[in-house]
C-alpha cells in the first residue's frame, strides 16, 4: 500500500518510509554552525583556543568529522518536522538511508520507521480465566510458614505469568512491521560480535563451539523478537483498554526502594522507561487476578 502523499509511503506490513530532499543551503548552514562550535573549542598550533580562523579549524578537524556532527544534529530536526507534517506516531527510532549525499548538491534521505500496528486481542479475559481456573489459582503461604513455601509460591506465580503470556500470544492477531524484527535481530547480532571479539573468536568459531549456525542463531533471534513485540504491544493495548495507569508516586516509591545511589540517579533520569516497566507489571498482575 502506497500513500499518495509525495515522499510518504506506508508498506503492507505497516513499515513507513519517508524520503525527503534536504536543500544544499540548509546543509551548509548547519555545517557552518557546527564549524563555529568547533572553532570555539579547537586548539590550533600557533593560536590560542578559539582564536584560529574557520579555515584553519576546518583543516585541523577535517570536513568529514564536521559533516558527521552537522548531520547528527540536522537529521533529528528534519525527522521531527516530518512527524509533525505527516501526523504519525513512530514507536521506534528511524533507520536512516542516504539516497544521495554529494557535496555542493541537495541531499536525499530516507527515514524508515513504523507506528504501533493494529492488534486484535480476542476474548483475552475469558481465555485467561478459563485456563487459570482449570490449573488452579496461586497458592499463597500464611503468616509464620517457612520461607521455602514462599519461594515455592513465587515460583508458581512466575510460572503462571508465563502461562498468561503464552495465552496472549496464542490468541492475539497482529501483523508486525518487519523493521521491528530486523532492528532487534541486528542489535543482538552486533552484541554477539562484540562478545566473540572479547573472547578472541570469530563468529564461525563461536558457532562451531556451541553447535549452531548463523542461520539458526538469526532464526532464534527473529522468533524471540517477534514474541517480545507481540507481548509488548498486547500488554500495552490491554492496559489502555482496562485503564491501567502508573502514578508519579508509584514511580517515586519504586526509586526510593533502591539502595544504590547511582542506580537511583539513573532511574530518576529514565522515569518514562521505569513507568513502562511498572505498567507492564501491573497489567500482568491484573490479568493474573481475573
Amino acid at each position: 500500500m502506497t500513500s499518495k502523499v509525495p515522499g510518504f509511503k506506508k508498506l503492507e506490513d505497516g513499515t513507513i518510509e519517508l524520503t525527503v530532499k534536504i536543500p544544499h543551503k540548509k546543509i551548509q548552514q548547519k555545517y557552518q554552525l557546527t564549524l563555529e562550535d568547533f572553532q570555539k573549542i579547537t586548539e590550533v598550533k600557533g593560536f590560542r583556543k578559539g582564536k584560529a580562523s574557520k579555515g584553519q579549524v576546518e583543516k585541523t578537524i577535517g570536513k568529514e568529522k564536521i559533516y558527521q556532527k552537522a548531520v547528527n544534529q540536522l537529521l533529528p530536526e528534519i525527522y521531527q518536522e516530518l512527524i509533525k507534517k505527516h501526523q504519525f506516531k513512530p514507536i521506534i527510532a528511524p533507520r536512516v538511508k542516504f539516497v544521495s549525499a554529494k557535496e555542493n548538491e541537495d541531499w536525499r534521505v530516507k527515514f524508515i520507521t513504523c507506528e504501533s500496528p493494529e492488534i486484535e486481542l480476542g476474548n483475552y479475559r475469558e481465555a485467561i480465566k478459563s485456563k487459570l481456573v482449570k490449573e488452579g489459582k496461586i497458592w499463597t503461604p500464611k503468616n509464620g510458614q517457612k520461607k521455602k513455601e514462599e519461594k515455592d509460591s513465587d515460583l508458581q506465580k512466575a510460572k503462571q505469568f508465563q502461562k498468561i503470556i503464552d495465552i496472549l500470544i496464542q490468541n492475539i492477531k497482529i501483523k508486525l512491521p518487519q523493521i521491528l524484527i530486523e532492528d532487534e535481530v541486528n542489535q543482538k547480532l552486533s552484541q554477539l560480535i562484540q562478545k566473540t571479539e572479547k573472547m578472541g573468536l570469530t563468529l564461525e568459531q563461536y558457532f562451531n563451539s556451541i553447535g549452531q549456525t548463523a542461520e539458526k542463531i538469526k532464526k532464534n533471534y527473529r522468533d524471540e523478537a517477534k514474541k517480545r513485540w507481540q507481548l509488548e504491544l498486547a500488554l500495552n493495548e490491554i492496559a489502555n483498554k482496562e485503564n491501567i495507569i502508573v502514578e508519579e508516586k508509584e514511580i517515586n516509591q519504586t526509586i526510593e526502594k533502591v539502595k544504590n545511589e547511582e542506580e537511583k540517579k539513573r532511574l530518576r533520569q529514565q522515569k518514562y522507561f521505569l513507568s513502562s516497566m511498572l505498567r507492564r507489571q501491573k497489567t500482568l498482575d491484573f490479568l493474573q487476578n481475573l
